[in-house]
């Protein structure tokens, strides 16, 4: 099911970073009612549950996108968001664990920095620790624990996909072997380099989400 993730990549890039915030807590569920309960449970990655209400939160953020822009969505384009959604979420489980079993990790003062600057816990300007709290689990149905541990997981994936881009940079001999006698100029020598990537990039990425797909079995408990 992960590689649904590669043929439909550049739409769900848009929803990268509402999936993101949906995921930890950030956004509410407001148009689509979470009829299956707050411990109901989509999919799994592993031994990983990913849950019903995190699906409800990104879903009904991008709609209202939708709303907020005056665009309407058809039936089709509804239930290839809700794809999408749910591949992000999948695709993100599977990252936070390949992260973690590559040594990448996240301390409590990394965390702690982040939620001390997020401006939905500063209602003054200056974060206000009984605001936090209330916020957390008064809008957003999670405890603080749930909360900076699902944050620690996003800043974990976050780090890990910094490191996979690394990887599809051009190196020094693919360059100078792209160019070798060649009297291009500078700018179209920039671009065949970002073909290049591009071109790694696409290659890593299939590569890697096989390996993802083989290493930690996805499994759906309930279709959306």
């Amino acid at each position: 099911m992960i590689s649904f993730f590669i043929k439909y990549r550049n739409p769900i890039l848009i929803t990268t970073v509402i999936i993101f915030l949906a995921s930890i807590g950030i956004l509410g569920a407001g148009v689509m009612a979470d009829q299956y309960g707050v411990n109901a449970v989509l999919a799994k990655v592993g031994d990983t549950k990913v849950k019903y209400k995190d699906f409800v939160n990104a879903y009904d953020m991008v709609r209202q996108q939708y709303i907020n822009e005056g665009k309407e969505i058809t039936e089709e384009q509804d239930k290839q968001l809700k794809q999408e959604i749910v591949q992000s979420l999948i695709m993100q489980e599977a990252l936070s664990q390949a992260a973690g079993d590559s040594g990448i990790g996240t301390s409590k003062t990394e965390v702690a920095y982040i939620i001390k600057n997020m401006p939905a816990f500063a209602p003054n300007g200056e974060f206000n620790k009984n605001a936090y709290i209330y916020v957390v689990r008064n809008q957003y149905h999670v405890n603080p624990a749930e909360f900076e541990t699902n944050l620690m997981k996003q800043i974990n994936v976050q780090k890990f996909k910094r490191v996979l881009a690394l990887s599809a940079l051009p190196t020094s001999i693919e360059k100078a072997i792209l160019t070798k006698g060649s009297t291009l100029k500078e700018e179209e020598k920039q671009a065949l380099e970002s073909y290049l990537l591009e071109l790694k990039a696409n290659s890593f990425a299939m590569a890697y989400s096989d390996a993802l797909n083989a290493k930690y079995k996805t499994t759906m408990d309930m279709q959306i």
